[in-house]
């Protein structure tokens, strides 16, 4: 029976042991898996062709009023691009940049990310590479139009025939809830249309490149394309963010 009793405490002890460090892990990224950053919600999908964490989604509103709590995405046309679900939009680049920064000290400060981890934009061809899905396909959802999938211009938006995508309709007239965005192959929401996202330029230092992945208010084929980038340095009501998380 002392046996028996000794055994079941071990059995007891290595149980509590695990479960403790089954959630230690579950405290910071492991790769492999995915992520969600604590109290904030952001999620990233681990992406095994780049060996590191994409965000799922843009970033919202509600995420980045964390940072800057009296930010406002404004409205277009009545409609509003405000909600915390919502991409965020009228962002700068030193804005973006800043709220990288601020969400890499937060966590360092908290012990969560791997030594020499950090939250950043993604590269113009790492960009590409998560838009493609690793198949060098035209637009995001594949090669021929209408989309498949993705908030786009379509038959919901005001302007006539001419500003809109024909044959498809995806019921948002500006930007929707990123969750509703659009999903590809490798997990990721809204890397086609919603907001145009931030890239920056890997060499020989990182400084902004583009605007990427066209918006809500777009139905060029051209704008629509996997590789198309807009330039324009200002942002705008459609240009918004999504983060990696990666060694620095």
């Amino acid at each position: 029976m002392k046996r028996l009793l000794e055994k079941l405490l071990v059995s007891a002890l290595a149980f509590v042991l695990g479960l403790t460090l089954l959630a230690a892990e579950q405290e910071r990224p492991v790769a492999g898996s995915d992520w969600k950053v604590p109290e904030i919600g952001m999620e990233f999908v681990w992406i095994r062709a780049m060996e590191c964490w994409v965000g799922k989604y843009e970033v919202t509103n509600g995420e980045y009023r964390k940072f800057k709590p009296d930010h406002d995405s404004r409205s277009y046309e009545k409609q509003s691009l405000n909600g915390d679900r919502q991409p965020v939009v009228f962002v700068s680049y030193d804005d973006i940049t800043g709220y990288a920064q601020w969400l890499t000290a937060r966590e360092q400060k908290a012990g969560r990310l791997p030594e020499g981890y950090c939250y950043r934009l993604p590269s113009r061809d790492e960009w590409t590479t998560f838009c493609q899905c690793g198949d060098g396909r035209l637009f995001p959802w594949g090669n021929s139009l209408p989309p498949t999938y993705g908030n786009y211009s379509g038959r919901e938006a005001d302007g006539g025939e001419w500003a809109r995508i024909g044959g498809y309709k995806d019921d948002f007239p500006v930007s929707c809830p990123v969750e509703k965005s659009g999903m590809n192959e490798w997990g990721l929401y809204g890397v086609g249309g919603n907001a145009w996202e931030c890239t920056v330029k890997s060499e020989p230092e990182l400084s902004f490149d583009a605007w990427r992945g066209a918006s809500w208010g777009n139905n060029y084929p051209v704008s629509l394309q996997s590789r198309c980038r807009f330039v324009c340095f200002d942002p705008s009501r459609y240009c918004g963010f999504r983060l990696i998380l990666s060694r620095g």
